[in-house]
């Protein structure tokens, strides 16, 4: 096995025997580091970071005991397992090491069998904590990916009721610069709307970007190159720039994400489509009945202007023919000018009649300008 993938023991003694002893006894199935403990022992255990320490009790100017209680008050305490190899066989001796923050208690001469079956059971016991470590860390990474999604999911849900009145392209590209602010992503957008072609930001998307966007017409629905994914539909294009590489999970939330995303983009774009269309049928009609009317209101204007005509020689007729009638009527000069003044009036009433008519044009002329007004 190679000795990396070990459990690393560091063996103190200021014995060279005791530590040769150990050394042939372990180093096979285990890391195994020796010391004599004339290092300073926290420099020590930062420099090898075993995960089992055999500490011998009396070192040459040191005690075992002194140096565990160390360790445990030291920032390099990562859980290691001291195990104590002593001479000192007493209880007291033996209640020391636990109280200093001994995990064992081994006396000399040591059995060296029994020695192998107890590190591999603290082995067995590390193993198994470090994959419960990883399992907790697994199911933290789980849990914590499930909150981000819902929230995350929860923005989605926002955007869709915040586009649901919007029926302006500008307006649509403020939200959805929203939703990237929450994910701090820098965008590029471009909608396709009525045969236009709209780039967002506004003046400030860079040549190079414009001709992404531009190839988004026709590409797939996601395009991913360098640090970049482009998303694409019939109706928009959306370029995110610049994503961690390094950052897999962020990435795959922003696929699924943008990919919902473009679905209600698209769906507002349609109906904004959709409601122009509407609008410049209901303008084409608008027009074409003003149109039709302007040209019914002048031929009534010269059915009206015919008549008027006929009738003011109508009137001009009868005046001539009164005039000669007066003259073989014998009448008295008193009478003929009460008979010309009653015919006088008759007339001048008759002309305010008709110039009615000039009112009647000038509704028609109101009404048409109504129409052209009407959006």
């Amino acid at each position: 096995m190679d000795s990396d993938m070990k459990t690393k023991v560091l063996s103190i003694d200021d014995n060279p025997v005791n530590r040769a002893i150990i050394e042939l006894a372990l180093q096979d199935h285990f890391n195994l580091v020796s010391s004599d403990g004339k290092e300073p022992f926290i420099e020590l255990i930062a420099k090898v970071q075993p995960q089992i320490i055999l500490l011998d009790v009396q070192l040459e100017g040191k005690n075992g005991f002194d140096l565990c209680k160390s360790l445990r008050y030291s920032s390099q305490d990562t859980g290691i397992t001291v195990i104590f190899v002593s001479g000192l066989t007493s209880e007291q001796d033996k209640l020391t090491g636990y109280a200093c923050g001994g995990d064992d208690y081994i006396t000399k001469p040591v059995n060296v069998p029994e020695l192998a079956q107890k590190l591999k059971a603290i082995e067995k016991k590390i193993i198994d904590r470090c994959q419960l470590s990883e399992q907790c860390q697994q199911a933290t990474n789980v849990a914590f990916t499930s909150m981000k999604n819902a929230s995350e999911l929860g923005l989605l849900i926002e955007f869709f009721n915040d586009t649901l009145a919007i029926s302006d392209p500008d307006q649509l590209f403020d939200k959805v610069s929203d939703f990237c602010s929450q994910f701090e992503l820098n965008f590029s957008l471009e909608i396709r709307l009525n045969g236009q072609f709209l780039q967002y930001p506004q003046r400030q998307v860079a040549p190079l970007e414009l001709k992404i966007l531009e190839l988004g017409r026709t590409a797939q629905r996601i395009v991913n190159f360098e640090n970049n994914i482009l998303f694409n539909s019939d109706w928009c294009s959306i370029l995110i720039k610049h994503l961690p590489k390094q950052d897999e999970a962020l990435i795959g939330r922003i696929r699924d994400h943008f990919a919902v995303l473009l679905g209600i983009i698209d769906s507002r774009l349609i109906f904004m489509n959709s409601e122009n269309s509407r609008l410049n049928i209901r303008k084409d009609a608008i027009a074409s009945l003003s149109r039709s009317l302007a040209i019914e209101f002048s031929e009534i204007k010269q059915h009206v202007q015919y008549q008027e005509n006929q009738l003011l020689q109508l009137l001009s007729d009868l005046t001539i023919d009164m005039d000669k009638k007066t003259l073989s009527m014998g009448l008295t000069e008193e009478q003929e000018l009460d008979l010309c003044g009653l015919f006088d009036e008759t007339k001048e009433r008759f002309k305010d009649v008709i110039s009615c008519s000039a009112n009647v044009d000038n509704k028609l002329k109101d009404m048409n300008k109504i129409l052209t007004k009407i959006d």
